[in-house]
């Protein structure tokens, strides 16, 4: 089980500061040129539109503490909603390496068929990470970073894969967290809590959708 091995460090994460501490996980806007299969492969973004721009900046506005994905659509977004501030890259964030598919486009990638139940948390493309290789990657940086990271509420900045694998950790399961829906420029929020654990506070909530109390 992919979770087991970080049940010993999910203890230290949390200082008596806080009772909790929130994050922001953010998928980047949309990759440019659409119609390909971006994992490792590096790609630009869209442009956010200024009224979505304005809702994120709203959505993040307690964000003290800011972290990316290396991929240059995850900084840029990040940069796009917090001009003039930079984020600490993360290497482990980078989206699940698709192998020989990395960079296809999407009539290029084989048809695999329906995967059911562990099937789709255990299948990798050639030469390439399994979901449950990304969680065993993304999530000890996560709880790095919780451990390190004073701030009581931060964004990530990162890819759908990355975010689901958060949302793993949270859930304790690989396979509710692939059921769920990332879509760009989306928001999900969760928060770290005594003892190691976390809630859920919301799951892909669109910045051009969300509105403030």
């Amino acid at each position: 089980m992919v979770l087991l091995q970080n049940a010993g460090k999910r203890e230290r994460f949390l200082t008596p500061v806080y009772s909790h501490r929130d994050l922001y996980l953010i998928r980047h806007a949309p990759a440019r040129p659409a119609g390909f299969l971006y994992g490792r492969t590096d790609a630009n973004c869209d442009a956010i539109e200024p009224p979505v721009k304005d809702r994120l900046s709203k959505m993040l506005t307690d964000c003290q503490a800011l972290y990316s994905s290396p991929a240059v659509r995850c900084v840029n977004t990040c940069q796009a909603v917090f001009p003039g501030r930079s984020p600490q890259q993360i290497e482990a964030f980078w989206e699940q390496s698709f192998g020989d598919w990395d960079g296809r486009s999407f009539e290029d990638v084989p048809d695999v068929g329906p995967l059911q139940g562990d099937e789709m948390v255990q299948f990798a493309p050639p030469n390439g990470e399994s979901f449950a290789d990304l969680c065993a990657r993304v999530q000890p940086a996560l709880i790095g970073l919780l451990d390190t990271e004073q701030a009581c509420s931060t964004a990530v900045f990162a890819h759908a894969g990355v975010i689901r694998a958060c949302l793993a950790l949270a859930f304790d399961s690989p396979l509710a967290a692939l059921r769920c829906e990332i879509d760009p420029l989306s928001v999900s929020r969760l928060r770290a809590l005594p003892g190691g654990q976390f809630s859920v506070a919301w799951v892909n909530r669109a910045g051009q959708d969300f509105q403030l109390a």
